[in-house]
Parts: structure tokens; sequence; C-alpha cells
């Protein structure tokens, strides 16, 4: 019988993800970051938010590149779409292979405790192609959603209704066909020079509000992060105001959940 691993133990397996990652990072001269709730924790509470537990990282898509393409590991593994046919997210993960994880989504790929790793994206200048360029995305965004989506008995009959129709619908496309076209999409404007906004584009969201003047992402340093030191950009300041606002304020009691719903397991 399979071993389950408690949130803790889940954590610290992450962080052994994440200090390998920061060395490969500082060996190679790439620059990442922490990105969404990651980079709140680590100022907010220098560390994992209590109630958080997932770590995300983001990197420019050229340094994104050279990282999927040369990260090495005995025990950790890089899983992209490019590499793995079943994997159902247009990012990448680094995922302990002596670990499995059920997320409870409707794909044949399985992979094991993870850092989620986002490239970031050139957006196009021109407020009428960045709208086009928006809804596109959002397009694939939903046809992303239902193709993922299991039919569960937890779920209210007319959802349940919902994806069964949004199945057939996209019977004729593969969940990889919808994937490529999400992460083709989302580095368009990556040869682009001049571009003067980036965000994380690649996740089945528009995170409008978290395109950010380009420059945000030119300069790193360091903040804590539980007991080490790791790589965020610059300006975090900007960029966390802009992804949640007042971010130094709790959210109140019942919104202090995990928004993960998946266990995990030693192989």
């Amino acid at each position: 019988m399979k071993k389950m691993i408690d949130v803790e133990e889940l954590k610290s397996i992450q962080m052994e993800i994440l200090k390998s990652i920061d060395l490969f990072c500082k060996q190679n001269d790439i620059k990442y970051s922490l990105a969404f709730g990651s980079l709140l924790g680590a100022v907010r509470h220098h560390g994992y938010i209590p109630w958080d537990d997932d770590l995300d990282i983001m990197l420019l898509r050229e340094d994104y590149t050279k990282f999927v393409n040369g990260f090495k590991h005995e025990i950790y593994s890089v899983i992209t779409p490019s590499n793995n046919i079943d994997y159902s997210l247009p990012f990448a993960k680094v995922f302990d292979s002596r670990t499995v994880i059920d997320e409870n989504a409707d794909t044949k790929c399985t992979y094991g405790v993870y850092v989620d790793v986002f490239p970031v994206d050139n957006t196009p200048d021109d407020p009428r192609e960045l709208n086009h360029f928006l809804k596109q995305k959002d397009r694939l965004n939903k046809q992303h959603i239902l193709k993922i989506l299991k039919i569960r008995k937890g779920r209210s009959l007319i959802k349940n209704f919902v994806i069964l129709i949004g199945h057939a619908l996209l019977a004729f496309k593969s969940l990889h066909e919808i994937v490529m076209e999400m992460e083709n999409l989302s580095s368009k404007y990556c040869s682009q020079t001049g571009c003067n906004l980036k965000g994380i584009i690649a996740p089945n969201d528009n995170r409008r509000e978290e395109l950010l003047p380009s420059v945000y992402f030119d300069s790193y340093r360091t903040v804590r992060f539980e007991d080490v030191e790791v790589m965020a950009i610059e300006k975090y300041d900007e960029y966390l105001k802009a992804s949640y606002g007042d971010y130094m304020k709790l959210p109140p009691k019942e919104k202090q959940v995990s928004h993960h719903l998946f266990e995990a397991y030693w192989k």
C-alpha cells in the first residue's frame, strides 16, 4: 500500500526541489522569481502562506526554455507538453520521481510532488491586438477546462451535464492539441523586441491585471523563503499590488483555505 504524504512532508519535498532549481539557475546564469502566492508568502510570511501548499516560480521565456531543456537531476524531473504528450498543462513542472500525485483531473499523465514553473511572455502593445490576443486565449482556456474536468458525484447535475456536452463538442480535438495551441499562443510575441508588457499567459485563465511593464522583469534580488534565500523580481511590490491589491492584509478566515485538491503518495 502506498504511503500518503501529509502537508508538512509535501512542503519539505517541494523545498528540496526549489533548492535544486535555485542551485541550477545560479550555476547557469538563469534568472527566476517566485510567483503568485509563493512570492506573496515570501514577502508577507517569509515562507509559505500558512494555508497554502504549493510552490510557483516564473522565468522570462528565454530563461524558461534554457531551464526546461537543461535541468537534469537524479531524483527530480522536468515535465512539459513538449516532452510528454500526455501532460495536460501549457507550462512546466519539476517533480520528485519517487512520489505520485492524484489531482482528480481527466488526464493520462502521472507525476509526483512538484514545483510549478511558468514562462513570462510578451504581449502586444496595440490595445485592439491585445484584446484579440486575450480573447483567443480565453477560448482556449475554456476548451482546456472542459477537456480536463471529470464527471463526478460531488458535482451538481447541471455542471456534470455541461462537462458532458463539452466533452462531446471537443471530441474532435485532443487535449495535447489544445495545450500546444495554448503554449504557442502565449509565446507568440516572445521574439518581438520592444514589447511594453509582460506576464504569465500560459495557464488556463486570463490574468490581465498581472500584465506588467517589461522593465519590472529586468532586475532581481534575493528574498527569504522558509530557511533559504531564493530569487524574486526587484519590483515585487508592484507585482503583488497588481495581483492582490493590499497584499499585506490577510483575507477573511473563511478564505484562508487551500485551493489545491490532490493527494500525494510515496511510490
